[in-house]
C-alpha cells in the first residue's frame, strides 16, 4: 500500500509527564464506553454478588435494557467487547456483540467486588460494614485491592488498543474503579456517581496508567 503524507508524518508528542522526562510519541490512547449490566436478579435481591459461580441472570427488565443498549450504540464502531466473569455482564453485551459481530472476551479483573465470606448478605449491609468498601471485612476486597487489578487491567487494554474504541460491560463499582484509576487517581466510591443498569458512557484515557521515568500515577 502507498504510504499518505500522513501516514508518512512523524509521530507527534500526545503526552508528557510532569517530570519532564518522559514523552510519549504515537497513536493516541483507547476509548472505553463503559456499561453497567442490566438489572440482574441480584439487584432485585438487593444482595451483594462477587463470586462469578453465584449464578445471577439478568431479569426480563434487564434483558430489554441490553436490547436498547446495543441499539443505542448501533453506530459506534469499536474492535472489542470485554465483560466480567460475571453471566449478568455477558448477558448484557449478548445484543451488542451479535449486532457488531465481535466475539465476547471475559476478564475475571473486571468482576464485581470480592465480598468474601460477606458474600450473599444484603448490599446496604455490605457498604456499612465495610465503611463503603475501604476496609475489609471476613476476606472482602477493598477499594486498594480493586485498584490494583484494574490497574493491571487498563495497562493490558492500553496495550493492546491503542487508539481504539473498546466496551467493557461491568458493575457500578468496577465501572466507577476503572475511571478513577484511568485518571491516575485512588479508588474512592463515595465519589463515583450512580449508574443505572444498561447505561453505557465513554472516557478516553490519554495518558499512560503509569510514568516510566518518575513513577507518578503508579502508586493507586
Amino acid at each position: 500500500m502507498i504510504k499518505t503524507k500522513a501516514q508518512e508524518a512523524k509521530p507527534t508528542v500526545y503526552w508528557h509527564c510532569d517530570c519532564g522526562k518522559t514523552n510519549i510519541k504515537g497513536r493516541q490512547k483507547i476509548k472505553v464506553i463503559a456499561m453497567r449490566h442490566g438489572e440482574s436478579e441480584h439487584n432485585t435481591l438487593g444482595v451483594v454478588n462477587g463470586d462469578p459461580k453465584k449464578i445471577f441472570h439478568l431479569t426480563p427488565k434487564g434483558k430489554k435494557q441490553a436490547k436498547h443498549l446495543a441499539k443505542k450504540l448501533s453506530s459506534k464502531k469499536m474492535v472489542a467487547i470485554i465483560t466480567s466473569e460475571m453471566l449478568r455482564t455477558q448477558e448484557t453485551a449478548a445484543p451488542l456483540a451479535k449486532l457488531k459481530a465481535i466475539g465476547i472476551q471475559t476478564d475475571k479483573r473486571l468482576n464485581d467486588i470480592g465480598a468474601g465470606r460477606l458474600e450473599g448478605i444484603p448490599i446496604l449491609e455490605f457498604r456499612k460494614l465495610t465503611n463503603n468498601i475501604k476496609k475489609s471485612v471476613k476476606g472482602s476486597e477493598t477499594n486498594a485491592d480493586l485498584g490494583k487489578r484494574l490497574k493491571s487491567f487498563l495497562q493490558d487494554l492500553v496495550d493492546c488498543y491503542s487508539g481504539q474504541t473498546v466496551a467493557i460491560v461491568s458493575s457500578e463499582i468496577v465501572l466507577h474503579a476503572l475511571w478513577q484509576v484511568s485518571l491516575g487517581q485512588p479508588c474512592d466510591e463515595d465519589l463515583g456517581e450512580h449508574l443505572h443498569n444498561g447505561v453505557a458512557y465513554e472516557f478516553i484515557i490519554n495518558s499512560p496508567i503509569c510514568c516510566p521515568s518518575c513513577g507518578d500515577r503508579c502508586a493507586i
